[in-house]
C-alpha cells in the first residue's frame, strides 16, 4: 500500500512552523491576520495544539499571488534592469577633471 497518497477528501494538517516558514509572516502578523478574518483560522486538535489545513494557506497564498495585478505583468514583460544597456546596476567610469584650471 503507498502511504504517501492522500485520500479524496481529505487534508494535510500543518504546524504553525510551516505555516509560518511557507507564508513568510511572524507569529504575531499570522494570528493578527486570522483575527481580522483575512487569513484561515486553524483547527482545534486538542487543549494546546492547533493546525492548519494545507488547501486553505495554500488557497491564501494563491489569492495574494492573484493580487499582484497587472502592474506585475507589466514588469515582468520589461527587459530585466541588469541586461539593459546604460543600466544603473552597471559601473559607470568617469574621467577626472583637471580643477586646476
Amino acid at each position: 500500500m503507498d502511504t504517501n497518497k492522500t485520500i479524496p477528501g481529505t487534508c494535510r494538517l500543518m504546524q504553525i512552523r510551516e505555516v509560518l516558514q511557507l507564508c513568510g509572516l511572524s507569529r504575531a502578523t499570522l494570528y493578527r491576520e486570522i483575527k481580522l478574518r483575512s487569513f484561515p483560522a486553524p483547527v482545534k486538535l486538542s487543549a494546546r495544539s492547533v493546525g492548519w489545513l494545507q488547501d486553505d494557506v495554500m488557497q491564501w497564498l494563491d489569492s495574494r499571488v492573484a493580487q499582484r495585478g497587472p502592474a506585475f505583468q507589466a514588469i515582468r514583460q520589461i527587459e530585466p534592469r541588469d541586461t539593459m544597456k546604460g543600466s544603473a546596476i552597471s559601473p559607470v567610469h568617469r574621467q577626472a577633471r583637471d580643477e586646476s584650471k
